[in-house]
Parts: C-alpha cells; structure tokens; sequence
C-alpha cells in the first residue's frame, strides 16, 4: 500500500487583529454586551427570552382557540393578548428562580460540596 501523504498544518493562529488594534486605538472597539461567563454557570435571566417565549406560546394559543376550541377570531384574539400579558410576569418569576437554583448548584459544585 501507498503511504498517505503528510497533511500540511495551518500553522498557529495570528498573534494579533490589525483591524481589531487598529478599532481599540481609536476608542471605537466594540464593548462586550454581557460579561464571560465561567464554563459551566448558567446564564442569568433574561427579558428578550421571556417575551420571545411568550410569543411563541400566544402564537400557538390563538390557532388552537379559533381551530380545537371553535371560538370567534375576534374573541380569541383578546384571550390570546391576555394570555400572553399573564405570560410575561409568570415568565419572569420562574426564570429568576430557576436561574437562582441553578447558581446555588453551580456554586456548590465549584466549592467541592455535594449535598443532594
């Protein structure tokens, strides 16, 4: 059999950004939006996700209403916008405590602590 040919390596990465320097000189770098997380620590709770979750849900609520249930467009329309309005603050509530749980986890898992 043939011997298969070396594969040639793409060599280190740059040292440095030219443009990226070039940005940061200038005072016009970009800042990042949210800190680094750690590997493994949850991400704190967020409203975008709450209202993107809640749209999600209203979007598949209103068909349900006006096609399962048989009730009118109009009608189900202003049950679906109260529904999803109960679905904001309920939304909050269960992110923060599922973010705190899972910080309180994290956090003892780090400190070498196992209590189950």
């Amino acid at each position: 059999m043939a011997k298969r040919k070396k594969r040639k390596s793409a060599g280190p990465p740059p040292a440095h950004n030219p443009r990226r320097a070039a940005l940061e000189a200038s005072g016009q770098a970009p800042k990042a939006a949210t800190p680094k997380l750690k590997p493994g620590e949850p991400a704190p709770p967020s409203m975008r996700g709450v209202l993107v979750r809640a749209g999600i849900v209203a979007a598949i609520f209103y068909p349900y209403l006006v096609y399962v249930v048989g009730s009118s467009p109009g009608g189900a329309l202003v049950v679906t916008i109260i529904a999803f309005g109960l679905m904001i603050p309920l939304g909050i509530f269960l992110d923060r405590f599922r973010y705190k749980r899972q910080l309180r986890k994290w956090e003892e898992k780090r400190a070498g602590q196992s209590r189950r």
